[in-house]
């Protein structure tokens, strides 16, 4: 029986990121901070993603179409329960205004603590590229609600920070700010969410089913550049 209402512990993370992370992985999958980002935007999103929708691009971020190797049912299930609840504790985290995004912390030589989110950010854009129609108003007309997530997260971003003279310092303070925009975000989308609870009360439950092809890395990029997002926003991070 699959827990979906239980935060992951330490070491359960520490397990998921360890296949994640592991050869049965394809090339392009998910690290646990990417795949924490990721699911962050897929929970903003104020229409319905199915996990069916989203989980193909946690195996592979390039075209949602490699899978990973599992040894046998039982691992299967053991990661696809540990995803679910992480899931379910996003979607807690956002809506009760306490989500508090994975990242993976990096030691300094000075002692001190730097926190890295360009695995995170780069999830995030991905999911908004992905499910790209709740989001072209907030990349046409609000883009300074996501610029923590499109600095630390595409490739123009971090040719901006490393413009910007302190690259460090601007940085830190982009991903300082991430839980502060996954708030105003939530804000933002609210009445659309409100709204479509009220259409669909009382409605009989639709059947399920893809309305259109889906979504590649070849589609025209989110940020309005007009290029394609494998080549802009969804190319490889300049470090």
């Amino acid at each position: 029986m699959l827990l979906t209402g239980q935060s992951l512990s330490d070491d359960e993370l520490d397990e998921l990121d360890a296949f994640l992370m592991s050869e049965a992985m394809p090339e392009n999958g998910m690290d646990i901070s990417t795949l924490d980002g990721f699911l962050a935007a897929v929970v903003l999103n104020p229409d319905a993603v199915l996990p069916s929708q989203w989980l193909p691009w946690v195996w592979d971020m390039e075209d949602a179409e490699a899978e990973p190797a599992f040894k046998d049912a039982e691992e299967a299930q053991k990661v696809m329960g540990l995803i679910m609840r992480h899931y379910n504790m996003v979607i807690e985290g956002i809506r009760h205004g306490t989500y508090d995004p994975l990242l993976f912390e990096l030691r300094q030589d000075d002692g001190g603590e730097f926190f890295d989110a360009e695995g995170w950010c780069e999830g995030f854009m991905l999911a908004v590229s992905v499910f790209i129609d709740a989001w072209r108003p907030v990349l046409e007309q609000h883009m300074e609600l996501v610029a923590p997530m499109v600095l630390l997260g595409t490739n123009r971003g971090w040719k901006m920070l490393e413009e910007s003279g302190n690259n460090k310092e601007a940085a830190r303070q982009a991903y300082e700010s991430i839980p502060a925009a996954v708030l105003a975000l939530r804000e933002y989308f609210k009445p659309q969410r409100e709204a479509m609870a009220r259409s669909h009360a009382g409605a009989p439950m639709p059947t399920m089913r893809r309305e259109a092809p889906k979504v590649g890395r070849n589609v025209p990029c989110p940020c309005g550049s007009r290029k394609k997002y494998k080549k802009c926003c969804g190319a490889e991070i300049v470090h």
